[in-house]
C-alpha cells in the first residue's frame, strides 16, 4: 500500500523521499473544529482535505502530505458550541512553520488546500511571507474549495449552488467521505437571502448567529451522496491536474 501522509513514513523513508526532493511536491491542508448545524460533525474542514490529498497523492507521484491541521479561526462561529478557535496570527504562524520546515528539507513546492473560510486570510499572508522569505520556493494555494467545484458541477445543486456552512455542497462531499458523520434526518434548510443579495456587491461580516437559528446554512436537506461523490471526483482532479500541470512545466510561473 503506498503511503502518502507524511506522518506514516519512517525515517529510512522520507531519507528515500528526499533523493529526489527537487521533484517532491507537498500539500499542505487546514481545517477547523466548529459547529455545522444539528445534522453534521464538526469536522467538515478537516476531513474534507484530508481525503482529498490522500486521493491526489495516492494518483501522483512525488507527492507527500502533510497532516491537516484540525483547527482555525472560528470566531464567527462561536455562538454554537463548539468551536475551537485560533487566533488569525496563530495560524498564520503554523503555516509559516510548516512551510519553512518543509523547504529547509529540500521540498520547496507547496500546495495549500484549505478547508475552512476562517483560515483564508491567515493562509495568504503565510504564503506571501513565505515566498518573500524563499524566492525560490513554488507555492499554490486554494482558499476556498467549494466556490471552485460549484460552478463545475453545472445544475447538479438545486440551492444556492451548493454554497453554504454545512449546506447542499459541505453535506453531500461528508456523505462521501464520512457518511457514519451525518444525520440528515436533523438537517434543516437555512439559505441566508439578504446575505446572499447584499453579497453580489459587498462582502458581508457576518457572525453565524445572525445568519442562521442552527449553526449551519444554505439547504442540508437537499444533499445526497451521489452529489457528493461527484464533488470529491471534481476536486480530486483539479487539485492534481494543476500539480501536474505544475510538473511539465518544472513549477516555473
Amino acid at each position: 500500500m503506498k503511503k502518502v501522509f507524511l506522518n506514516e513514513f519512517t525515517a529510512r523513508e522520507v531519507q528515500a523521499l528526499l533523493e529526489q526532493k527537487e521533484k517532491v511536491t507537498a500539500i499542505i491542508s487546514f481545517g477547523s473544529c466548529e459547529s455545522h448545524g444539528w445534522h453534521c460533525c464538526l469536522g467538515p474542514d478537516y476531513f474534507v482535505p484530508t481525503e482529498v490529498a490522500r486521493r491526489v497523492a495516492l494518483k501522483l507521484d512525488n507527492v507527500v502530505v502533510a497532516p491537516c491541521i484540525p483547527y482555525g479561526t472560528s470566531i464567527h462561529y462561536n455562538k454554537y458550541p463548539m468551536s475551537i478557535t485560533l487566533r488569525y496570527e496563530t495560524v498564520t504562524a503554523i503555516a509559516e512553520d510548516m512551510m519553512e520546515s518543509l523547504i529547509q528539507n529540500g521540498i520547496k513546492r507547496i500546495y495549500i488546500l484549505n478547508g475552512h473560510d476562517g483560515n483564508i486570510p491567515s493562509l495568504e499572508i503565510a504564503a506571501h511571507k513565505i515566498k518573500d522569505k524563499y524566492p525560490e520556493a513554488r507555492i499554490l494555494y486554494l482558499p476556498a474549495w467549494w466556490e471552485k467545484v460549484g460552478p463545475l458541477m453545472g445544475d447538479r445543486f438545486e440551492v444556492w449552488n451548493g454554497l453554504g456552512h454545512g449546506g447542499e455542497g459541505e453535506t453531500s462531499i461528508m456523505m462521501a467521505v464520512r457518511p457514519e458523520l451525518v444525520e440528515l434526518e436533523y438537517a434543516e434548510s437555512q439559505v441566508p437571502h439578504k446575505v446572499i443579495e447584499i453579497g453580489s456587491s459587498a462582502n458581508v461580516i457576518w457572525d453565524i448567529e445572525e445568519v442562521t437559528q442552527t449553526g449551519a446554512t444554505g439547504d442540508p436537506t437537499k444533499a445526497t451522496r451521489e452529489k457528493g461523490e461527484q464533488m470529491l471526483e471534481i476536486l480530486v482532479n483539479l487539485v492534481a491536474d494543476t500539480i501536474e500541470r505544475m510538473n511539465q512545466n518544472d513549477w516555473n510561473y
